[in-house]
């Protein structure tokens, strides 16, 4: 979504073009000298295709810290096939990490720090007019003439959302993603699914979280008929029957989602649609959430976070009231719409009963579906600050090993090992219990996915091997 926004943006003043390794090479995998998988195109394969398009710059996006070798990898592709090819990289790891990565990476030439269209589009001034790289906000480079590292701070933020144009889909392999099939948590209820963002940002300063930072520590988003005429659009030129929202907060400004969610009952879209990667539970009420159910809502992921209101309220500094959860669970349960959750545990200060609450809490909600993952100090968050700061960091910590999976602190109170298996056994143990208790809801959301064995048989190998010892190698 991000490299076909800003597609969008510069596609009137250049020649663009969108290569989508993953999707392209979705079955081709390697093993990456991180304890990591890499699937994707074969950098070969990558390498031709750039020296096809023969591009002046080669833009790559970095979302996670864990993708970063490859990053490097790529640029050093790009630059033996198109050595003139200015590489640039954008994405949350690069943005708070950027003399690191120049460092790290020789062939990385230039980061977008933060929200890339207004950076890109300077750039391309600077390249056609030969003007000085230091008047471009938000970019770190290197000097061409001494070599030095530099950054300019980022100051300037998108005020109007709405002044964006579309992401250039038509520049996607939109077909391809609805043959491979697996979307967002791996469920959708309709196989033409796509995603969108509806806003930036997040007022919230969860510890864990660096994306109000990236997004200028604030919460923008677009209007409700910007949003509508994207919605339009998919069902016109896609034929797409499901979307599902990234946003951070899809459901912040309760007046905007109101009427969003009229909009999509009055257009008569008939969209089915999801939040997986999360929604502000404190902001629903009754009345929203029966017109979320009008408008097409089949399940909303609520990222609890914590069972625990001290650790919510003390360490993760999650505006949260647990004492509110339970009427809002019951009225989405009484609309039709089905619950996902996110809890984290492994949190410095966090105690291991505490983090019983917070294994417990989705059996005490009768939640169906439940995620545990670990807390990482993710750069640019609050989390590393404290672990650096404390010496928790497990020795020879390095970001790129960075993983939800993984632990990557060590207290006084727990081992990392023992806040992994701890956490990969009681996401195991919850969804064996409720593949008895609900085997039909299982299979309702998960059927599309469950029909490509190759995947369940990946994801199932992962999943022992973290979990039980001597099942595999756990790296």
């Amino acid at each position: 979504m991000g490299a076909a926004s800003l597609a969008a943006v510069v596609r009137d003043r250049c020649d663009v073009a969108i290569l989508d390794a993953v999707a392209e090479g979705f079955h081709i995998e390697r093993p990456s000298s991180h304890g990591f998988f890499v699937y994707g195109l074969p950098l070969e394969e990558i390498g031709r295709r750039i020296a096809a398009f023969n591009p002046d710059l080669v833009g790559i996006t970095c979302l996670y810290s864990s993708t970063f070798p490859v990053v490097a990898e790529l640029c050093k592709t790009s630059k033996a096939v198109a050595p003139l090819a200015v590489t640039v990289v954008g994405g949350t790891h690069p943005s708070f990490l950027p003399e690191r990565c120049l460092e790290e990476a020789p062939e990385l030439d230039m980061i977008a720090l933060g929200e890339g269209e207004p950076v890109l589009l300077e750039l391309l001034d600077v390249m056609q007019t030969g003007a000085d790289l230091s008047t471009v906000d938000g970019l770190a480079f290197r000097d061409p003439s001494t070599g030095e590292i530099r950054v300019n701070p980022k100051t300037r933020f998108i005020e109007d959302l709405d002044s964006l144009p579309y992401p250039a889909r038509d520049l996607l392999p939109m077909e391809l993603y609805q043959q491979i099939g697996v979307p967002h948590l791996l469920f959708s209820e309709r196989k033409r699914f796509a995603t969108v963002i509806t806003s930036r940002g997040c007022p919230a300063r969860c510890n864990f979280c660096s994306s109000w930072r990236f997004w200028g520590n604030r919460f923008r988003a677009r209007s409700p008929e910007n949003v509508l005429d994207e919605l339009e659009l998919l069902v016109r030129e896609f034929g797409v029957e499901e979307v599902q929202f990234e946003d951070d907060n899809l459901s912040l400004g309760r007046a905007r989602f109101r009427k969003l969610l009229q909009g999509m009952v009055d257009r008569d879209l008939g969209l089915a649609w999801s939040t997986p990667n999360g929604i502000a539970l404190w902001a629903l009420d009754r009345e929203l959430i029966g017109l979320m159910k009008r408008a097409g809502c089949y399940e909303v992921t609520l990222a609890f976070e914590s069972g625990n209101q001290q650790v919510l309220d003390r360490i993760i500094h999650k505006p949260l009231k647990l004492e509110k959860v339970p009427p809002i669970l019951h009225e989405l349960k009484m609309a039709g719409i089905r619950t996902s959750s996110f809890f984290i545990v492994g949190f410095p200060g966090e105690s291991l009963e505490q983090m019983k609450d917070t294994f417990m809490m989705p059996r005490k909600l009768g939640l169906t579906y439940a995620w545990f993952f670990i807390a990482n100090p993710l750069p640019g968050t609050e989390l590393y600050e404290t672990c650096a700061k404390k010496g928790y960091l497990k020795k020879g910590f390095d970001f790129v090993n960075n993983s939800f999976s993984r632990c990557n602190i060590e207290t006084p109170q727990w081992t990392s090992r023992q806040i992994e298996k701890l956490a990969h056994w009681e996401f195991l143990k919850f969804n064996l219990y409720n593949l008895v208790r609900h085997p039909g809801a299982l299979w309702q959301r998960y059927r599309n996915f469950l029909r490509n064995p190759r995947l369940v048989a990946e994801i199932a190998k992962s999943l022992l091997r973290r979990t039980l010892p001597g099942f595999g190698i756990h790296q």
